[in-house]
């Protein structure tokens, strides 16, 4: 291993300053910051962190959707410290298991931000037209460069800790001319929010090349705001999970983005025929299905979309994700660890440069296994995904393994629901199921035995859990049904969905 692949990931950002200080990097509403403004901000905020808490090593960091949100993440990454991006619309119990997991204490932010038992550093007031040198540590951090949490079935969120060389390996492909041509003159709409792994690529992938960024504005119906600011900015390379497209599709015909050169995907199943209609929309843009886990850095597979071949490749009218990037490898495995024979399904279990070594704090350590694999032992993450692959080695995919969820590209954990609602009930038996809708969208439905007020412990939910982890109902049974082994029989639930 280079020993560049443990440096900075956002040193490209760097070097894409020297090259184009005043090109256009980072578009926030009318506010246009060059490279050369938006370096400024990065260096304020490292002499910020380095004054005033040198000793400590991960902080916290507020999304507030702005350049000095940014700023601060490259500035930590910069000095060797990890950041943690800090959602400010989840519940403050959320949140304060979070940091606690991560131990933080010190939390940056642009705008004010009460946050008891932290200290609190304002970012907003640094200098734009910040010259002083940048000083780096004098060795390569074992930090991770980031963590982020994703839902988990105890009841509390499981920390992702990801590493340079991780980030590197992934920005070793993407940024690859052979694989994808972006170029200085791109323009890339950023719409995830920052505790959302696939931000990373939109994010950066502008500021490691020269391109822009555009930031989506947080407010309204977001589904709505993304064509309105594609069209208006002529972006060329956009990423959405695929639930953007179910809202979009009554507009499709009204729909131009002649300027479109990349259309991402992934944290959802795609649908072949939502992407048929989509291509009427971008009729110049390469359309790319993605897939990966956040414990395999972002995605590690890709499929670019194309007719007839695609609908041929599709899978009970799923588009394929595709090959694994070169680095990687995997297994497909039975229920008894067996490999599966050609053409058959087995849980993905991935391994590569990509891929994390565990969670924070030991967490879920069964998820993670090693084997030997060509004369090397390695460490293969099971995804709880089921896959198979065609004759020409292209991977489909076909759902989970467990209960495991995706929601407008979050991963949800039932159980998390079930265990919060279980502490409102006294403990009495309750479930979460899945429900289907027009379109291959996902509600929840829950179910829970005796007597409450349903819209009242909704709301309670709604104060301990993030949004997407929010039933669409909550119905109460007098006795829940039980299959032959004592289980709940969720089966029977689905027919109880009102």
């Amino acid at each position: 291993m280079d020993s560049d692949d443990n440096a900075p990931f956002t040193r490209r950002f760097l070097t894409a300053c020297e090259q184009y200080p005043e090109r256009p990097a980072l578009i926030a509403g009318s506010r246009i910051y060059s490279y050369q403004e938006l370096l400024a901000c990065v260096k304020s905020v490292m002499h910020l962190v380095g004054e005033t808490c040198q000793p400590t090593m991960r902080f916290g960091v507020v999304d507030q959707n702005d350049c000095h949100t940014y700023a601060t993440f490259i500035a930590l990454n910069l000095l060797g410290k990890t950041y943690v991006p800090i959602n400010p619309r989840y519940p403050e119990r959320r949140i304060a298991v979070i940091l606690e997991e991560a131990q933080i204490d010190k939390i940056l932010s642009s705008v004010d931000y009460p946050c008891p038992g932290c200290q609190v550093l304002q970012t907003g007031n640094v200098s734009e037209a910040d010259d002083r040198p940048i000083v780096f540590p004098g060795v390569v951090s074992p930090e991770p460069a980031y963590i982020l949490f994703t839902s988990g079935s105890t009841g509390k969120p499981k920390g992702v800790p990801i590493f340079n060389r991780q980030l590197n390996a992934f920005f070793a492909y993407f940024l690859d001319k052979q694989n994808y041509d972006f170029t200085p003159d791109d323009r890339f709409l950023q719409v995830y929010e920052t505790s959302f792994d696939v931000s990373v690529f939109s994010a950066f992938s502008p500021l490691f090349v020269g391109a822009s960024m555009y930031l989506l504005p947080r407010m309204g119906f977001i589904s709505l705001e993304i064509p309105q600011l594609m069209a208006l900015h002529q972006i060329t390379v956009v990423s959405m999970v695929p639930s953007i497209l179910h809202h979009l599709q009554p507009y499709f015909n009204q729909l131009k983005f002649e300027k479109l050169r990349y259309s991402f995907f992934s944290g959802d199943k795609l649908y072949h025929e939502i992407v048929e209609g989509w291509t009427i929309t971008c009729p110049g843009a390469k359309i790319y299905n993605c897939y990966g886990p956040t414990e395999a850095t972002i995605v590690c597979t890709d499929y670019l979309w194309r007719q007839p071949q695609s609908k041929i490749d599709s899978l009970h009218g799923v588009v394929p994700i595709g090959t694994l990037f070169p680095d990687m490898q995997y297994l497909l495995l039975d229920e008894d660890e067996n490999e599966v024979s050609s053409g058959q399904a087995g849980e993905f279990c991935i391994t590569g440069p990509q891929v994390i070594a565990g969670y924070l704090n030991h967490a879920g350590k069964e998820k993670f296994f090693t084997r030997l694999l060509n004369g090397k032992q390695m460490t293969f993450y099971r995804t709880g995904d089921l896959v198979l692959t065609n004759e020409q080695g292209t991977l489909l995919y076909l759902g989970r393994t467990d209960q495991q969820l995706k929601i407008s590209g979050y991963r949800v954990e039932p159980g998390e629901i079930e265990f919060a609602l279980s502490e409102l009930n006294g403990h009495k038996l309750c479930a979460v199921v899945p429900v289907s809708q027009t379109g291959g969208m996902i509600s929840l439905v829950a179910f829970m035995e005796g007597a409450g007020d349903e819209q009242a412990m909704l709301a309670e939910l709604r104060r301990q859990l993030p949004p997407q982890c929010i039933p669409k109902q909550l119905v109460l049974l007098e006795k829940m049904p039980l299959n032959m082994n004592g289980k709940i029989d969720r089966k029977e639930l689905l027919n109880l969905v009102p």
